[in-house]
């Protein structure tokens, strides 16, 4: 199972929690819950306050068990969880404002028709608030990710050994090198075969471990379509594949490392 999923799951799971504690908190409090923090229900409002609150803390609850869920699909497609996660963030928050309301007006006193209503004055730029920060740090987490999974490794030669930085980078010593050798085709022509615990974005980027049946385990850094690629042959380890999205940045590494390793 790849970082990358990992790390989104948890995302997931830790919104999933903060909205598990919402959903608690409604159905245990005594005084009628209020949509979101600022807005207030006065207690004079609700004709079933423990009906109201039960009603409220079941919507929160569904909305945690659906990001739950997206966790738990990320684990399988990152694409699935990524598309679930906007659905739930965005679209998701107006299905709350929706059922919210309709709890509202279900449970509301017919007594107090005709006074100023707090919560639903207040609610529209609450949510607003809610809904713009909750999704900017998930976008933003979420983006940060991307970025970093699909950015080219960035391969340095220093004393004695090769450093990778990167998503599943690694250093490696010169003298569990076998052989270095430049490939004039592409991975995808090379043969990728299964991602075992790695990244495969939503581009041609991969990176971390894979396996075929004609190369075996491999440790990739690659852009599957591009060539050449350089191919780093260890003793009793892993073969390390790396190509960059410019062909001339990958020769001008194949070069260096030629250079550099007696």
């Amino acid at each position: 199972m790849s970082f990358t999923k990992i790390i989104f799951a948890a995302i997931c799971w830790l919104c999933s929690l903060v909205f598990g504690v919402i959903a608690l908190w409604a159905f245990k409090r005594q005084d009628p819950m209020q949509f979101w923090s600022g807005s207030t229900v006065r207690p004079e409002e609700i004709t079933d306050i423990p009906s109201y609150n039960r009603a409220n803390g079941l919507m929160w609850a569904i909305y945690t068990v659906c990001m739950v869920v997206t966790g738990i699909l990320s684990l399988f497609s990152l694409i699935i969880g990524a598309v679930l996660l906007g659905i739930i963030c965005v679209p998701g928050f107006v299905v709350l404002i929706v059922a919210y309301n309709r709890i509202y007006h279900k449970y509301r006193s017919t007594s107090v028709i005709d006074k100023t209503d707090v919560s639903t004055s207040k609610t529209p730029k609450a949510v607003i608030i809610a809904i713009t920060s909750i999704s900017a740090i998930i976008l933003i987490a979420v983006g940060a990710l991307f970025y970093y999974g699909e950015k080219d490794p960035e391969a340095s030669i220093l004393d004695h050994r090769i450093q990778i930085k990167a998503m599943y980078g690694l250093s490696i010593d010169f003298s569990e090198i076998a052989d270095i050798s430049l490939i004039e085709e592409s991975m995808s022509d090379i043969g990728i075969g299964a991602r075992t615990n790695g990244y495969g974005g939503i581009g041609e980027t991969l990176k971390g471990n894979f396996k075929s049946d004609a190369l075996g385990e491999t440790l990739l850094f690659v852009q599957s379509r591009s060539s050449p690629t350089i191919k780093i042959e260890r003793t009793d380890k892993k073969d390390i594949y790396i190509s960059f999205r410019n062909s001339e940045s990958t020769e001008q590494l194949y070069r260096e490392l030629m250079a550099a390793i007696p």
